[in-house]
Formats: structure tokens, C-alpha cells, sequence
């Protein structure tokens, strides 16, 4: 174990020299696998290939502002519910390879020529990367501003990033700006940035970006303050909810959908474009315990828009509860309801939800304490959980016991299966692709990412290609998951 843990951060380290050697963009680098020294006892597949069964939804309208539904970053579709149209593996022959990417690729989207995007970070802070969709090479790289220290749970200026309909992508920076950023050809070039700094408050940075239907882009920072971008480039505006902020935030035709350590708000923009608060719900936040997963106060989700004029969140608490609002009413009307999943003492949830029609899936984050966690055998508590949204509130359809510790999920409407990354018990330290069915829960099959730190999915997302692949982002860079052809 020492020797495998010492192999890859040897590489760690060697990556991150190498990157700051670099110049803001790059030629194309050969993909080197990610180090899984014990993979040979590992059995490669497990299960049986599945039968795509489509999803008919309702969904979210798609976001004039922002690039197609599953290439868009973040959520990958509208309102954040990570249902991609895309096909996903149907574990035909399905097999994996991965890129070592000098540092952890948490967040993941697809240019216009389905190359994928990733924010990778490695000890000196952030970069864009431009991935070969088939072998992982790396055609071009962009370096962002430093973070201004070592603390990885720092999220903030550069985790988060959309894709435009135009193809251009919006970063929050550590320097305190919102970058634009385009690809031209094999490269990633800066084409302008807004300055926020004006609008923050002192030693606020900007943490998540949306595009807003209302010809604006929102942003929201560490400490709670909420500023508007016009994209005609007139002055932004802010408004400060002084309560620190450490999620994504969510958009749809209503408005914009803030979660802080305490509430969930949703705002507008008044005629001048300042931020305006329409209704400020509260969210229930428990006393900390170093077993939760959790790496900061509050709830532990974004915002995640569900068709039919729903906003669903999930609290603080343990065990912690789906709670789904009316968009719009009045507020003794606002709460639909609210359910708990997991187990009491041992529930939490960090990972985003996964909404598709009137259904939201969760995660259990519970028991992921660092990266050590899932090491020599270790696992978490695990378990999945599927809420439905009814006509006399809410009630868990299912449960799984699958362990996925902090892997950000992705549901196909195309196969309506549910990719995620598992880490079952044992030694050696197996990563799975699997493939849980949508409406049942039933486990399909699973495919070997890796064993070891570096296929640690870390709060990495699973995403799905336009050609029917699966991505995931992890602790040592990036894996693809592909049928045989």
C-alpha cells in the first residue's frame, strides 16, 4: 500500500512541475494511463448487457443560453438534473481505459466536435483541458489562476464552468473574474473576462455560474453574494445574501435557484438587472460530525429544477431529507414535501441529485471522510435512493445498497439506466462503472475503471457522450467507458 500511494504521488508532483513548465495552451499530449498497480485480480465486467428502455420524461425545457442537454457542464441539462439524452454503455463488451491528467477532473462537459472538457486541478490550482474523446490524449490545455492556498476542499474559482450555445465556456476564477473562454480548433483560448471584484465582498470569490433565460449570466460567491452579467456587456449588478454559498446554482424560465448554508432562494432580476429575492425558503442544517462526507456546512445539494414547476433540495440533516418547492405560490403553499432517505445516524449527501420526469435519485456521502477512506479495503455506508414525486407528495420508490462515496451520478433518457462510480468492500480496491436500472434499482452491470487512489471519483461526474460512452472524473484524472463495436 505505502509503495502504490508513494507511485502516485511521485506522479502527483511530477505532473503538477510539469503543468506549471507549460504555457497557458499546449500541443497534443499522448494520454498515460492512470497508475492501478493491483488491477490483475479484479474481474473486468460483472452482470449481463442491458435492454435500452427510454425514459418519457417530462423534462426541463432546454436553456436557449447554454450548449444542447448533456454537453453543457455542470448538471449537463437544464435545471441541473444530470439526465442526459445521450445513449450511455448497454455493458456490451464494455471495457475502459484512462488518462492521468496531473491533478483530479471534477467537473465535465462536450465541445462542438464531442470532445470532452474537463476542469482538472492538481496542487498548484486549476486548468481547462480539451480530451480526445476516444483516446483520452489531451489535444489542449489552459492554465487558471492559482488558488491562494493548499486546501483541496476549496471549491471555489475554477471547479465550476457552463458551456454557452455558442460554444463558449463561462469560468469563476480564484483572481476574482468570470472568464470566457473559447475552442478554436486544438485550442483553448481566453476571449475576455468581467472583472467581479467590484461587486464581491472582501476576500469573496466567485464559486458557481449559470446562464440565466433573461439574457443574463448569474453568478454566486463564497459569502452569499449573487451578481448579474448582462451579456449585452452592460454594468453588472449584486445584491448580498451574506450566507456563504458552496454550490452550484440552478436556472430555469422562473428565475434563479441559490442554496446557502441556511435556505434556498429564488430570485429576479429587477429592470436594471440588480438581483431581487422572490421567496428565501430555510433549510434544516444538523451539528457537524467528521463521518459525514460532508466538506462544508448546509445542505449538501444544488438546486435541481423538476418539470411540472418543482424545485427539489436536499437539507443538512442526518438522516437527510429530499425536500421539493413550488416554484411559485404563495408561501403557505410553497412546501410540497419533504422525505427522509438513508439511515438515521449514518445519512448524508454531497453529490448532486439526478432528476428525470417526476423522480430524483441521491447518494449517500456518508462515512467519506478523505481520500484514505476508500483505501486498503475501506469503504462507506453507500446506498442509493430513488424519491418520486407524487400528487399526495413525496415517497421512496426504491433503494440500493451500491456504494458510491462521492461519485457525481448521470441518468440516460436514452437507456434509462443510472451510471455511477461504485467502490464495494474489499482488497484490492476495485472502481466500477455500474449501471443501475432507472425504474427499479436493479443492478446491470459493472465495469472495472481501475483499482487505487487514482480512480477515486472524489466528487468527479459521470457523463455521457454523444456516441454512447461514459466519462468519469476522478482523483488521478479521467476514465471512458465504451461498448465493443
Amino acid at each position: 500500500m505505502s509503495r502504490r500511494r508513494t507511485l502516485l504521488g511521485a506522479l502527483v508532483a511530477a505532473g503538477a512541475t510539469a503543468l506549471a513548465a507549460v504555457p497557458a495552451t499546449s500541443a497534443q499530449q499522448a494520454a498515460f494511463p492512470i497508475p492501478g498497480p493491483l488491477d490483475g485480480p479484479l474481474p473486468r465486467y460483472t452482470g449481463a448487457p442491458a435492454t435500452a428502455a427510454p425514459l418519457p420524461g417530462p423534462f426541463p425545457p432546454a436553456n436557449p443560453a447554454l450548449a444542447a442537454d448533456g454537453r453543457s457542464g455542470s448538471g449537463l441539462a437544464a435545471g441541473n438534473g444530470a439526465a442526459s439524452p445521450y445513449p450511455g454503455p448497454l455493458g456490451v463488451g464494455t471495457r475502459s481505459i484512462s488518462a492521468f491528467a496531473q491533478g483530479g477532473c471534477s467537473s465535465l462537459a462536450f465541445d462542438a466536435r464531442d470532445r470532452l472538457l474537463a476542469v482538472c486541478s492538481n496542487p498548484l490550482g486549476p486548468g481547462l483541458r480539451l480530451f480526445d474523446p476516444r483516446t483520452l490524449a489531451t489535444r489542449a490545455s489552459l492554465a487558471l489562476p492559482l488558488r491562494p492556498g493548499p486546501d483541496r476542499t476549496d471549491l471555489a474559482g475554477g471547479t465550476h464552468f457552463v458551456v454557452r450555445a455558442d460554444g463558449s465556456l463561462l469560468v469563476p476564477t480564484h483572481a476574482r473574474t468570470l472568464l470566457r473562454v473559447t475552442v478554436e480548433g486544438d485550442r483553448l483560448q481566453e476571449a475576455g473576462e468581467t472583472d467581479l471584484g467590484g461587486a464581491l465582498g472582501t476576500g469573496e470569490r466567485p464559486f458557481a455560474v449559470g446562464a440565466g433565460f433573461d439574457g443574463r449570466d448569474w453568478v454566486v460567491g463564497t459569502a452569499g453574494t449573487v451578481v448579474t452579467v448582462p451579456r449585452d456587456g452592460g454594468p453588472v449588478r449584486a445584491l448580498a445574501l451574506r450566507e456563504p454559498v458552496a454550490e452550484d446554482l440552478a436556472t430555469n424560465a422562473s428565475g434563479t435557484y441559490v442554496v446557502t448554508r441556511d435556505a434556498l432562494y429564488r430570485l429576479v432580476a429587477r429592470s436594471d438587472g440588480t438581483p431581487r429575492v422572490v421567496w428565501r425558503q430555510p433549510l434544516g442544517s444538523g451539528l457537524a460530525d467528521g463521518r459525514s462526507g460532508r466538506i462544508h456546512e448546509g445542505p449538501g445539494t444544488p438546486p435541481v429544477m423538476v418539470a411540472g414547476g418543482f424545485v427539489a433540495v436536499v437539507d443538512g440533516l442526518n438522516p437527510p431529507r429530499v425536500t421539493v418547492l413550488r416554484t411559485a405560490g404563495r408561501d403557505a403553499q410553497r412546501l410540497r414535501c419533504t422525505v427522509p432517505v438513508f439511515r438515521p445516524g449514518a445519512g448524508s449527501v454531497e453529490a448532486h441529485l439526478v432528476a428525470a420526469g417526476r423522480s430524483l435519485v441521491v447518494s449517500n456521502a456518508y462515512g467519506y471522510q478523505s481520500l484514505l477512506t476508500t483505501e486498503a479495503g475501506g469503504t462507506t455506508t453507500g446506498g442509493l435512493a430513488r424519491v418520486v414525486v407524487g400528487r399526495r407528495g413525496c415517497r421512496v420508490a426504491w433503494t440500493s445498497d451500491v456504494v458510491t462515496p462521492s461519485a457525481q451520478a448521470v441518468v440516460s433518457r436514452a437507456t434509462g439506466l443510472l451510471y455511477a462510480i461504485e467502490k464495494p468492500a474489499g482488497f484490492p480496491d476495485a472502481w466500477n462503472l455500474v449501471a443501475l436500472d432507472w425504474r427499479t434499482g436493479a443492478r446491470r452491470f459493472g465495469v472495472l475503471a481501475g483499482e487505487g487512489l487514482g480512480f477515486n471519483s472524489d466528487g468527479g461526474a459521470v457523463v455521457l457522450g454523444p456516441d454512447g460512452v461514459a466519462y468519469a472524473g476522478s482523483f488521478g484524472g479521467v476514465t471512458r467507458f465504451a461498448d465493443a463495436r
